[in-house]
């Protein structure tokens, strides 16, 4: 919310405050995890990635004077929300069927879409934007994006959150195998990849 509260433009500033005004919808996001498997893998990993994708905008996005800020930042706050419908994470994390039928992107995009048919001329321009960061976050048709990055902001979206759920992925996966002695991981069949285990004098 503090984050959100820095985003200038009034339409987008509208737009997160009617999210974040949704109890269900807070109380969900603040819950889900990430991911089934490879990263944030646990109640509150949602919010964690998030934060982080959004850290590193703010880190990042200062380089690059010709990206929209605004646009960028709201894109990173709201890029996997439809993950609080496309897994179900009461008792054990498993995917729903909207999560199976249609993905959480697709979901993202569809709650985007209801926020905005109820704030009165909201852009068209702007909507369409934003949507395109979206469906472009997960960067290769392969990876199970609808679009790839065609905007500055889609793209550096798309490296960032690809960036922070490997890094994590990586950790993770290190962590899980810290008491072994080996200097390597196991193999990690979905990086296709043994992981080097940094020292204490390394880490």
């Amino acid at each position: 919310r503090k984050i959100a509260s820095q985003i200038r433009h009034p339409f987008l500033r509208k737009l997160l405050e009617a999210f974040f005004a949704d109890e269900n919808f807070v109380k969900k996001f603040k819950l889900a995890p990430a991911a089934k498997a490879v990263h944030h893998v646990y109640l509150g990993g949602l919010l964690e990635h998030t934060l982080s994708v959004v850290q590193l905008v703010l880190l990042v996005g200062p380089r690059y004077p010709r990206i929209n800020p605004d646009l960028l930042l709201a894109g990173a706050i709201l890029h996997d929300i439809g993950k609080i419908s496309e897994l179900s994470f009461e008792r054990s994390f498993d995917y729903t069927d909207p999560g199976r039928l249609l993905g959480h992107i697709t979901l993202t995009v569809e709650m985007i879409d209801e926020k905005i048919r109820a704030i009165p001329e909201f852009p068209q321009d702007l909507s369409l934007l934003l949507k395109h960061i979206i469906l472009s976050h997960h960067g290769e048709y392969a990876f199970g994006s609808p679009k790839r990055p065609k905007t500055l902001e889609a793209l550096l979206l798309h490296q960032l959150d690809d960036l922070d759920a490997k890094i994590h992925g990586f950790l993770a996966w290190i962590e899980k195998e810290k008491d072994s002695p080996s200097r390597w991981t196991t193999y990690h069949k979905l990086f296709e990849r043994f992981i080097f285990k940094p020292g204490e004098s390394e880490s």
